[in-house]
């Protein structure tokens, strides 16, 4: 008796729709809940699980890996970004296109993210290219009194009594920012699994094999109580690589 499960076969490279044109119908900021924003992660990782070639990121994807991620950032009101990828992938400037600039504007949004940042202790990489754009707005959470030093970008530091990803989300709703965009790192969206503060996942994988053994995998920390159970919302193919994108 043959078995009732059927398989859909990916079709060849070619003809699919441009970044902007797939992710149309994701409007992240009408979907906001109540006490927090949206929130949807974009991630990457290799065939064999692993989140980072040499303690980065950007030598996994390819071309439209990047066109995505740049075009997620579009839809965002904010992009939250842990300390440790800050360090390690060389941020500047999250919107550098002035045509994505301008998209953005004609949706009602300014025309720049506001990068967001958590660091318990205020220690922060304050050379990075992300400080250094006039036009870029920051906002760092802390658990400890501090200011920023003398940087281009406008930074506003906020301490918070409950130093938590959850405080964090809640302070940004009543700022106005119902649309967030989470590029970790591993910590950081393992934090944000873990309470339940995650609505969708946008998932490159990446035609790689690189059996790094201390490489991290797009979830760490403490683990989550239950498996948490993904639904497949569709998976596109570029070249070699598959990107994917799940409600949780």
């Amino acid at each position: 008796m043959s078995s009732a499960v059927r398989y859909e076969r990916l079709g060849p490279a070619g003809g699919a729709p441009t970044a902007r044109e797939l992710l149309a119908g994701v409007r992240p900021g009408e979907r906001a809940p109540g006490g927090r924003p949206f929130v949807y992660a974009n991630v990457i990782a290799t065939l064999d699980g692993r989140a980072s070639l040499g303690g980065r990121t950007r030598e996994l994807g390819g071309e439209a890996d990047l066109e995505m991620l740049l075009e997620l950032r579009v839809l965002a009101d904010a992009v939250l970004i842990g300390s440790g990828t800050l360090r390690a992938e060389g941020y500047r400037r999250l919107m550098g296109s002035e045509e994505r600039r301008g998209h953005r504007m004609a949706a009602g949004r300014a025309p720049d993210p506001l990068a967001v940042l958590l660091s318990r202790e205020l220690a922060l990489p304050w050379d990075a290219g992300l400080f250094a754009a006039p036009e870029q707005p920051v906002l760092v959470y802390t658990g400890v009194e501090g200011t920023a030093p003398e940087v281009a970008a406008q930074v506003e530091v906020v301490r918070l009594e409950d130093f938590s990803p959850a405080a964090a989300l809640a302070d940004l709703r009543g700022r106005g920012v119902r649309a967030l965009l989470c590029e970790g790192g591993p910590r950081l969206l393992g934090s944000l699994t873990a309470g339940g503060l995650v609505d969708e996942l946008f998932l490159t994988l990446a035609p790689l094999l690189t059996g790094e053994p201390d490489a991290p995998r797009v979830l760490e920390g403490p683990g989550l109580a239950a498996p948490l159970h993904a639904r497949t919302e569709w998976v596109v193919r570029a070249g070699d690589e598959l990107l994917l994108r799940y409600a949780l």
